[in-house]
């Protein structure tokens, strides 16, 4: 009997998994609302430089956004008083505009940080620690926030929170590991992300403030740290490190709550699978980063994997960060470049279990692209006020494509590490989308040529699909593993082509609601 067995059999979507989704997936709300809290932060709102010796009546069209280059000008800048942002409480205009991608750009490094952190944690100390001191950090850091007075106290708590968004993101997708394999997409399709950063736009447009701002999604935190007492340890993880008595609870517990009744054979199974694991790392052997990289196969999954999150982040991010570029009114742009996502996320699950994630992620890829492709014919065929308009509905869709296709690959990572290796698979997959994040606030800052930052975007993206196409292998139906086993199946079996007439991927597919034993008595781990 296979791990995932057991989930099929004990419920792979029950009120168990409801709860559990609902605690640990509704906090990336607050997530996301806080990983782009710097697209408010960043808007510049109207302002003046008013000469010094002059009244207020000196805000004119002349002085209207005007960046004096001269030395001895007595010429200050005045800023809209109804709207606070952080360019306008510290004046990061004109000469010292520099300074605020430099600051996104190190919230971003904090996130590779944590990203770097948690995989490990994860795996070492478990995922329930690890997400909760997580959730903790990130409460009391956001809200203290709002009480520095200088812009280097600002990017140095920015980094820091930046830290516990990237664990957040690593470990908070431990919640797949009691899901069936119908149901992994769904944890990044549903759109929490979408609906935190929705709360944004509306929160910055109501407050108007970027300390009331912060406060808000720090306080909206607490509540979900009372999860620590509901939420279970990861099945796998405790199995694997030989906790069988606490693997054997959570099991009753799950099945309990689902109505179901407990597998015969668990706890054989949960000690074979542990005996598995102490005979792979006997000797004291710890798994660790390296463990990614070791083998052929092994390795290219990796680096292809690591490339792809790598323009995806910043890709995603070069749109977020810069969406106070596009024509029209800021707030309504934010709030629709992730609205938009609602109406999407359900055809995308179907997809991903229907068609496959790879399939999927490759046509969004292709959907970005061709997007990016439209807003440079646009610039250069359309004249007139509706080509901003256009221009911009079509940077969101760009921005909306790329989204669904690293929902694709989230879950691909999730599902092609054995759970030995797993989060740090996905917090190293994680750490290379960080450092695409901290390129990512430079990607529409870059060049004052409006058209740049669409080329690299285009090049990035089209270069990820093709990768993902002729590399990535498929996960649909692939049961997850939970040891490290030999790497020596080829890429046809792997990929459920017949090979000596027979179709290899057969011992991997999941039939109705449990796999077959006599297909997973020999199963092997060699997927990659």
């Amino acid at each position: 009997m296979h791990l995932d067995q057991i989930v099929e059999e004990i419920g792979s979507f029950g009120k168990f998994q409801i709860l559990v989704i609902f605690m640990v997936m509704v906090p990336k709300l607050a997530i996301g609302y806080n990983m782009l809290i710097m697209s408010y932060g960043a808007y510049v709102t109207d302002w003046w430089c008013v000469d010094d010796v002059m009244s207020n009546n000196s805000r004119n069209n002349v002085t209207y956004k005007y960046c004096s280059s001269d030395d001895n000008s007595t010429c200050s800048r005045v800023y809209d008083e109804y709207t606070r942002t952080v360019v306008t409480e510290w004046d990061l205009m004109c000469e010292r505009k520099w300074i605020t991608p430099i600051i996104t750009s190190i919230q971003m490094a904090g996130v590779l940080v944590g990203a770097v952190i948690a995989g490990q944690s994860a795996d070492t100390f478990g995922r329930k620690k690890t997400f909760y001191i997580t959730l903790l950090l990130h409460s009391i850091l956001t809200v203290a926030i709002a009480f520095v007075t200088s812009w280097q106290a600002f990017t140095a708590m920015r980094c820091l929170i930046g830290t516990t968004i990237g664990s957040y993101l690593v470990v908070s997708m431990f919640p797949v590991e009691f899901l069936g394999y119908k149901w992994r997409p769904s944890l990044t399709v549903i759109p929490f992300w979408a609906t935190g950063v929705c709360f944004l736009a509306l929160a910055s447009w109501l407050m108007h403030d970027w300390t009331y701002v912060h406060i808000a999604v720090g306080v909206s935190t607490v509540p979900f740290l009372l999860g620590w007492f509901i939420v279970p340890e990861s099945i796998r993880w405790l199995a694997v490190k030989g906790k069988i008595d606490e693997a054997e609870s959570v099991i009753e517990r799950v099945a309990m709550m689902n109505g179901r009744t407990k597998p015969d054979k668990t706890r054989e199974m949960l000690i074979e699978l542990s005996q598995e694991e102490t005979e792979k790392t006997k000797g004291g052997k710890k798994y660790s980063y390296i463990d990614l990289y070791r083998g052929w196969k092994m390795a290219k999954h990796t680096i292809i994997t690591h490339l792809v999150w790598w323009s995806l982040s910043a890709s995603y991010y070069g749109f977020a960060f810069g969406v106070g570029k596009f024509s029209g009114n800021f707030y309504l742009n934010m709030f629709l470049m992730n609205i938009l996502e609602f109406p999407v996320f359900i055809p995308v699950i179907y997809a991903m279990n229907r068609f496959g994630r790879r399939r999927v992620a490759v046509i969004m890829f292709a959907g970005a692209t061709l997007s990016c492709v439209g807003v440079i014919i646009i610039q250069n065929t359309v004249t007139g006020g509706q080509r901003g308009n256009i221009i911009t509905a079509l940077s969101l869709a760009a921005r909306i494509f790329t989204g669904e296709a690293w929902a694709g690959l989230i879950v691909m990572t999730n599902e092609s590490y054995p759970t030995v290796i797993r989060n740090l698979g996905y917090g190293a997959a994680n750490t290379a989308a960080r450092v695409g994040g901290i390129v990512a606030p430079f990607v529409f800052a870059a060049s004052d040529n409006e058209m740049v930052p669409y080329i690299i975007v285009i090049i990035i993206l089209g270069l990820s699909g093709v990768l993902t196409r002729l590399f990535l292998p498929e996960t649909l139906g692939l049961a997850m593993e939970d040891i490290v086993q030999g790497r020596n199946e080829t890429d046809d079996q792997r990929n459920g082509k017949t090979v000596n007439g027979q179709k290899t991927s057969d011992k991997y597919k999941m039939e109705g609601t449990s796999m077959e034993k006599e297909k997973t008595e020999n199963f092997d781990s060699t997927r990659l």
